[in-house]
């Protein structure tokens, strides 16, 4: 089950990261900026956020699995319009119908954790999908410019078409519905807003969700901008991008098969509050750098691999402290809580689109503030009882 929820996360990770390297192929392609195609990064993120908090409530309702073909549907749907898109405003236009798709693999994935898994367990859970989802970085980026080395950057949506079709396929065979008919007749979808507002109202689900929302946002500027950064301003070439990039990719996987272990040593909290706190401190030490005039690559790129590292245990630890609580709307909290990043993510990878044009040092700025904010929360939110 962890390797087919993983997969199932991966929808989204994949529509992000899998066509990076070719940004700049479909720049001249459609003689337009890296910027201008950058927003469909933007546009992606919008459908992520917007599906979210439509598919959480009705997988409550109606059970994972009949959510889990509409969505992987319209992800298709999507990824094959991209790949016949014949201009920069319908590739944007089936971005967001992709993403809309695509955010259904997040929103089920952790809802059926927590249908069947509680406390320390849901924890395992979590960080181990999250550890095979942590080769979908590694591998997207690299597929991405494998198929752009044999044809354009179309292929590579047909590919996400195709990876979508297997996903559903799989999950027809042999994924078991985990919601109970008795949990789903006792869900008042009328009562939508009002669930929504007393999430929001959750003293136990906003500070680990707000934290994990700043702290995530970061990583977004990351993904929105390294292509542009690494590329046009260090000069590296698509495969070199590809590699580095998955090589901070596999960060992840290693922070999520060690969070366990440092949940076990420190404590949930604890664990979450010092990797936010690690995370600031790192990209502050990076930002000093690039103020000092020390631009290397080495060290924006040794900087980047441990802050995307300790977003690996910020991750599923955020993930967890704020779901924890949520076992009878788990599917609407964990909408809730996608759409905000994916909201976030939104704007932060539209401001990173600008930010990066002439200089790497944006991508540092936003990163280290979107950090250090995060910090801050870690520290102030969370009460005595509950920092650990």
């Amino acid at each position: 089950m962890p390797l087919l929820l993983a997969a199932l996360t991966a929808t989204g990770p994949l529509g992000i990261d899998m066509y990076l390297p070719a940004i700049p192929q479909m720049a001249t392609e459609f003689g337009t900026s890296e910027g201008a195609i950058m927003l469909s990064l933007m546009t992606f993120f919008l459908g992520l956020m917007a599906g979210q908090l439509v598919y959480g409530p009705l997988s409550d309702k109606y059970g994972r699995r009949p959510l889990i073909f509409v969505g992987m549907s319209v992800f298709v749907l999507g990824a094959i319009g991209c790949a016949l898109a014949p201009s920069l405003p319908a590739l944007h236009a089936w971005r967001l119908v992709q993403g809309l798709g695509g955010s259904i693999g997040m929103v089920i994935a952790f809802a059926i954790i927590k249908d069947l898994f509680a406390g320390p367990a849901m924890g395992k859970m979590m960080s181990l999908v999250l550890a095979v989802l942590g080769l979908a970085p590694v591998l997207a980026p690299l597929a991405g410019n494998g198929l752009l080395a044999l044809d354009s950057w179309r292929l590579i949506f047909w590919a996400m078409a195709a990876w979508g079709v297997l996903v559903m396929l799989a999950c027809a065979a042999v994924l078991p519905e985990s919601r109970s008919v008795q949990a789903r007749a006792g869900y008042q979808l009328g009562r939508i807003g009002q669930t929504y507002l007393s999430i929001l109202r959750d003293g136990r689900f906003i500070p680990f969700a707000a934290t994990l929302v700043v702290a995530q946002a970061g990583f977004f500027a990351y993904i929105a901008g390294s292509s542009t950064v690494l590329i046009r301003h260090y000069g590296l070439s698509p495969t070199a991008f590809s590699l580095l990039f998955a090589l901070n990719a596999l960060g992840i996987v290693v922070a999520a098969i060690l969070n366990p272990r440092l949940h076990a040593l420190w404590g949930v909290q604890r664990t979450y509050r010092r990797a936010n706190t690690g995370y600031a401190l790192v990209m502050l030490a990076v930002l000093a750098c690039f103020a000092a005039g020390i631009t290397h690559l080495a060290v924006l790129c040794s900087g980047l691999f441990l802050a995307v590292a300790l977003l690996g245990l910020i991750m599923p630890t955020g993930s967890q402290l704020a779901m924890a609580q949520q076992g009878p709307v788990a599917g609407t909290a964990s909408a809730l809580m996608g759409s905000l990043q994916f909201g976030a993510g939104a704007l932060v990878s539209a401001g990173a689109g600008v930010l990066v044009a002439h200089s790497a040092i944006g991508l540092v700025q936003i990163m280290a503030l979107c950090a250090t904010v995060s910090a801050l929360m870690a520290w102030t939110l969370f009460p005595a009882r509950q920092a650990g």
